[in-house]
Order: C-alpha cells, then sequence, then structure tokens
C-alpha cells in the first residue's frame, strides 16, 4: 500500500512545497512510483515539474467536485521516471464554495483517492499544502497517514510549530484518528550563525518530536530549481541540497518502514 505523506505549515516561505517537489524527485530516482498532490491553490508544487497550471483542464479540483473522477484520469505524468503529478489548477480555490454542504467535505479528497484504482500502484503519495490550516490543509489531514513539518530557523518556528501541532489534534479527533506526526524538517539552516544552531538544539528538546538529521541548508540552488520547473535532485543532483533531500528521504522510509 503506497505511504502518503502531508507536508503542512502555518506559515509560506518555509521551504515545504521545495520540501514535497524534492523527496518526490528523491524517491523516483530510486525505482520508487511516487504520485505529488498539489492541495494549494497557488499551484507551486505543480509548477515545480515543470507544468503550467494555466494550461491544464483537470486535476485534483475535479477529483474533489466530481462524484465519479478518479486518480488516474486526473493526474498527470511528468517527464520523469515514476514520477506523477496531481495538479492544482486556478479553479481549486473556488471548489470549497461549490460543494455541497456537508459535514463531510473534508472527506472529499480522501474519498477520491480511494475511488477506482484509487492509488493503486503508488509507492508514495506527497501532499503539499497552503500555508494555512483552511479546508484544503484539513482536507489533506483528513487522507495523510504521516505528517511531515518544515520548519524555517526564524523566530516565529515555535509559533507556527504549535499552530500546526493544534490543527493535527483536531484533525485527529474529527477525521483520522491515525494520522502520525513524521517530525520536523529543519529548513534554511545556517551553521555559521549561532541563531540557527541555537534553533535546531532547542527543537530536538522538544518532547515526543522526531527532528531528522536531514538539514536543508541556505542555498540559492532551491530557488534556482524554483524557477526551472526541475526537482533539485534533477536540476543539481550532486549540489548539498540535493544531497540533503536524498538523506531525508532514506530517514523517512526506515520511520515508516
Amino acid at each position: 500500500m503506497a505511504v502518503s505523506i502531508a507536508c503542512v505549515s502555518g506559515k509560506g516561505g518555509v521551504g515545504k512545497t521545495t520540501t514535497c517537489s524534492s523527496l518526490a524527485g528523491a524517491r523516483a530516482e530510486r525505482g520508487r512510483r511516487v504520485l505529488a498532490v498539489d492541495m494549494d491553490p497557488q499551484s507551486n508544487l505543480t509548477s515545480s515539474f515543470g507544468l503550467n497550471p494555466y494550461e491544464l483542464d483537470r486535476g485534483v479540483g475535479t477529483l474533489l467536485a466530481s462524484d465519479s473522477a478518479t486518480v488516474r484520469e486526473c493526474a498527470l505524468r511528468t517527464e520523469w521516471n515514476d514520477l506523477f503529478v496531481l495538479p492544482a489548477t486556478p479553479d481549486l480555490s473556488a471548489v470549497e464554495d461549490e460543494l455541497p454542504s456537508s459535514i463531510n467535505r473534508e472527506l472529499r479528497l480522501r474519498d477520491g483517492l480511494l475511488r477506482g484504482d484509487g492509488v493503486n500502484g503508488y509507492d508514495f503519495i506527497l501532499f503539499d499544502t497552503p500555508p494555512n490550516f483552511g479546508y484544503h490543509t484539513v482536507s489533506v489531514l483528513a487522507a495523510a497517514d504521516y505528517l511531515l513539518i518544515p520548519v524555517q530557523m526564524s523566530g516565529f518556528a515555535i509559533k507556527g510549530l504549535k499552530e500546526v501541532l493544534r490543527t493535527v489534534q483536531s484533525a485527529r479527533q474529527r477525521l483520522n484518528p491515525e494520522l502520525r506526526v513524521l517530525g520536523l524538517v529543519p529548513t534554511f539552516v545556517s551553521m555559521r550563525t549561532r541563531f540557527s544552531r541555537d534553533m535546531l538544539d532547542g527543537l530536538r528538546e522538544i518532547p515526543n518530536l522526531h527532528v531528522f538529521d536531514a538539514t536543508v541548508k541556505l542555498t540559492v540552488k532551491l530557488q534556482e530549481t524554483a524557477l526551472a520547473g526541475v526537482p533539485v535532485t534533477e536540476y543539481a543532483p550532486s549540489s548539498d541540497a540535493a544531497k540533503a533531500y536524498r538523506q531525508l528521504a532514506d530517514e523517512i522510509v526506515a520511520r515508516v518502514t
């Protein structure tokens, strides 16, 4: 069965989308069949695989709005072997308003992923989410097995982390009791600064939260990959960033298998 992992953070600019696309690239290059699901109306994950969301006529919004659409119909093959994307298109932001009023609206993503052949044949599903805790993020929390939390080395990190954990607890109680926090991914780390070192030490002292050894350092390569529409594991395969995400992917596999 596919292992599904959601990248979630309550604020933007923490490397959430980059983490999602890089992990997808790291697993696909190892021959694992990966489905990347873009649940952010900004469509950044979709663009990170070289797709133009304004040219697409179907995507995850189709899956949410329809009672019959399937992943096979809505997902697209990328140019990289074993890497597929369920893209976000500009109309994703309007989907919530168009859905019937129902207490089960947050389960439509989960139900859509299971419809038809569902996600059979995939080894990993990676969800990207908006930088908030609205409908799209909650829908992902209802569908995922695990939660991955990128944490930027900034003074707002701990506050944002508390909001994520509060939302996770609510999702467990209402929608998905099996949801588990996989761990924290330190991003934009500069080991030359005492602040980053102190932040890392502080994160590792938080009880009952795993902090991955892989750390994503500040580098222009990650900004370049976003503009190029190519995962960093393909754009700069020998870079420190690519190595960090391969290490992170290996650490994740060790924790979920």
